[in-house]
């Protein structure tokens, strides 16, 4: 049974992804065109025929530009070319064991944990190349704060 699902960011910095996968404990595989999952398309989920209307093609499933491995699971999470415009899109197979591997380590469905470090990585960066000293922490509620210091 596969249950694919596409994750709601846009990619459009892939050192910044790069960096949030290692702060995750994950490995930003560039070049690899190919993730694991179950290997076929079954349209036996809600959130697997959601990834098809927001534009992914099953046949295209387990291709990608570059992939994400995290420990504890042998799927991987594709980073694809949005189908919807630039950059790049996450994609992943969500079920069984080893989807939870991925879905725990990077945040829930919708890998929350992977996007918040993704945006911090790519605020840093800015901040850094402004000229900014920057300073990171994490409020009482797991917010992540980060604050440029001249």
């Amino acid at each position: 049974m596969s249950h694919v699902a596409n994750v709601e960011v846009e990619i459009n910095d892939l050192a910044a992804l790069k960096t949030a996968c290692t702060k995750l404990g994950a490995e930003f595989v560039e070049g690899q065109k190919t993730y694991a999952w179950y290997d076929r398309y079954l349209a036996d989920s809600d959130v697997g025929r959601q990834t098809v209307r927001d534009g992914f093609r099953p046949e295209d499933f387990g291709t990608c530009e570059h992939a994400i491995k995290v420990p504890g699971s042998n799927y991987e999470v594709g980073v694809v070319k949005n189908p919807a415009g630039n950059g790049y899109r996450l994609i992943y197979d969500e079920y069984g064991a080893q989807g939870r591997a991925i879905t725990k380590r990077l945040g829930g469905t919708q890998l929350t944990k992977l996007k918040t470090e993704y945006g911090v990585a790519r605020a840093t960066r800015h901040l850094q190349r402004s000229g900014y000293r920057v300073v990171r922490r994490v409020l009482a509620n797991g917010t992540v704060k980060i604050t440029g210091v001249q």
